[in-house]
């Protein structure tokens, strides 16, 4: 039965309807996002915490969601497989579905910013260690599965959650924590160099160069992005 309904849903991923796929992907972490959003900005007075906290619940919840959906589906697969093995097949079509989705659910979000192709470096700073953290949570989950329902001996006696597991979710979250910080303050550079005019590249560069120099006086990037702009 899990594998009929695998079957189904890897027919909205396949190659003739890549358009259908990025939109139902793009369409979920957007509402996601839109929940998130309204539930902090309804209990968090200041503007720059709460996107901060948004941005970090946000991708917090994305990186969980990929952890369970591999730990699911293996524990959903484990009884399946003993009773036939052929459906181990099936087991790594699911996992290889898992992994397309989350793949592909990052992408949709540069994609929902409609920037231009001049303008995607403003995602450079904060998506490098979202990405990481996103990557790293695939990783673990593929891991974790492994572990659950292994491909090659399925009685292997290896603990699942060990400490090197824990670990990985720890640096994960911190990666996602590092980057909801730094985003609020991209899209401000991001507006301030739409509205005056300024070249993008250079002035995350030289906002971060700032940043690096003052930090050890300051630790509120608003006030950083202030001082450096408005003096």
């Amino acid at each position: 039965m899990l594998s009929k309904v695998v079957v189904f849903l890897s027919s909205f991923l396949t190659p003739s309807n890549p358009e259908g796929a990025i939109k139902t992907v793009e369409y979920v972490a957007s509402k996601k996002f839109e929940v998130v959003s309204s539930s902090i900005s309804s209990h968090v007075d200041h503007s720059y915490l709460s996107l901060v906290l948004t941005y970090f619940l946000n991708n917090s919840i994305s990186c969980l969601v990929i952890l369970l959906a591999y730990i699911l589906t293996a524990y959903l697969y484990r009884r399946e497989v003993k009773e036939d093995p052929k459906a181990l097949e099936d087991y790594i079509d699911a996992l290889m579905l898992i992994y397309i989705v989350t793949v592909v659910n990052p992408l949709t979000g540069i994609l929902g910013y409609r920037l231009d192709i001049e303008h995607l470096v403003v995602i450079v700073p904060h998506g490098i260690f979202e990405f990481a953290g996103l990557a790293l949570s695939i990783v673990t989950g593929l891991t974790l599965a492994e572990r659950i329902l292994p491909l090659e001996c399925l009685q292997s006696s290896k603990g699942i959650f060990t400490g090197d597991i824990i670990l990985k979710i720890i640096v994960a979250l911190m990666l996602i924590g590092f980057a909801a910080l730094l985003e609020p303050l991209d899209w401000m550079i991001y507006q301030y160099s739409l509205y005056y005019g300024e070249d993008l590249l250079e002035l995350l560069v030289k906002t971060y160069l700032g940043i690096l120099k003052f930090l050890p006086y300051s630790v509120l990037p608003v006030g950083l992005f202030q001082h450096l702009y408005n003096r």
